[in-house]
């Protein structure tokens, strides 16, 4: 006789950056021991595609983990770890009082994810107008297009990178440019062309993408002292 098998339970979440919503259920006994495996002695590459093939298994609809931006993996995530391990963890972390070696207990609350929008707000449609002749329009990048400009250590030819995978047209008075008819090096040479105020008019549109953080409070156990932090990025979400 088979031994019975118990069907998860189906849960939605809709993302707050590509809005969708999306059907999941909670990771497995199996999937949580994996994690826990790649979370002890990892690089952030293999902990982002470990989370990616996680969160791929208990997807319910078709569709490209890795395809959705950075945002909405992290908060798929949490929401994915708050049903399958319950809404709150307690974590440690060293006291920063000056002299004092203790450690701060932590507790997280994975309800008190919050969703930082920016204050300025690019065009919905992704557009930058960069002088009275010229408008490019760009699109978030995905999760896996972050990872791949990750080790890029100067931040101008991260954010350069980012341009080549981000832009998507060019207007000008007369024409569109459908860049997904160009190369990648013409592309470059455009975004070469520009001037430093051009660029980093078309550099703020990487900073007005929202966020994901929980802030936490805990108190040392040495100093007893309270002390705030805040949690954020995929990595340590994980």
């Amino acid at each position: 006789m088979q031994l019975p098998i118990q069907s998860a339970p189906e849960y939605r979440v809709e993302l707050p950056v590509s809005k969708k919503t999306v059907r999941y259920r909670p990771f497995l006994v199996k999937e949580q021991r994996n994690m826990l495996m790649v979370k002890e002695d990892a690089t952030p590459e293999e902990m982002y595609y470990a989370l990616v093939g996680m969160l791929q298994s208990v997807c319910i609809d078709d569709l490209k983990i890795d395809e959705l931006p950075m945002t909405d993996v992290e908060f798929m995530f949490m929401h994915v770890r708050s049903r399958s391990v319950g809404e709150t963890q307690n974590v440690q972390g060293p006291c920063r009082k000056k002299g004092c070696d203790g450690t701060v207990n932590f507790k997280v609350d994975i309800t008190d994810l919050q969703v930082t929008m920016p204050e300025n707000k690019v065009d919905i449609d992704g557009r930058i107008e960069i002088n009275d002749e010229l408008t490019v329009q760009l699109v978030i990048p995905t999760s896996k297009q972050m990872m791949s400009v990750a080790n890029i250590t100067n931040e101008s030819d991260m954010i350069r990178q980012l341009m080549l995978l981000s832009l998507t047209k060019i207007y000008d008075k007369e024409n569109i440019y459908d860049l997904k008819e160009y190369r990648d090096s013409e592309i470059i040479d455009f975004v070469e062309s520009l001037t430093i105020e051009q660029f980093t008019t078309i550099s703020k549109f990487f900073e007005q993408v929202p966020t994901v953080h929980i802030d936490i409070k805990g108190v040392c156990d040495k100093c007893k002292v309270k002390a705030k932090d805040r949690i954020q990025g995929f990595a340590n979400f994980f």
